[in-house]
């Protein structure tokens, strides 16, 4: 029985790469978030420094589990291996779980305004992509 990979077009490396730069900018985004003193909080406008201060502490450990496993998921598509689809899918719910509660509890929308949407949605719809790109990895053999 042979396990010989099939060789993944330069497309998906080139993407792979891409996807590994945009989660890498993501996990930064929640670090700095992390590091947020009271003196930087206090130079938001009112409402923003609200919502930030009134986000509970485990809303953090979806935001930890959206952005690190999407950059974990991105090293295993670099790496060609098939378990980053499972990381993909952990982040997926991460990013769900942190945005609704961000729309619905914290009422994100009426603070932000409808710009608020925009890049939950594109990290959403990037989220999904990962997804299936590492489905169609698999299933052509790219990914074992």
């Amino acid at each position: 029985m042979t396990t010989d990979k099939v060789k993944a077009p330069t497309w998906f490396m080139v993407v792979a790469i891409i996807l590994l730069i945009w989660d890498a900018i993501g996990v930064f985004s929640f670090v700095m978030s992390l590091m947020m003193t009271d003196e930087m909080i206090a130079t938001l406008p009112p409402e923003q420094q609200e919502m930030y201060t009134s986000t509970p502490g485990w809303i953090n450990v979806f935001y930890a589990v959206a952005t690190i496993g999407a950059l974990l998921g991105c090293i295993g598509l670099v790496m060609k291996k098939a378990w980053a689809k499972m990381l993909f899918i952990a982040s997926l719910v991460g990013v769900i779980v942190q945005f609704g509660y961000s729309f619905l509890a914290l009422d994100m929308l009426s603070v932000s305004g409808p710009t608020s949407v925009i890049l939950p949605l594109v990290i959403l719809v990037i989220g999904i992509y990962q997804i299936w790109l590492s489905s169609k990895g698999q299933k052509e053999g790219w990914l074992v």
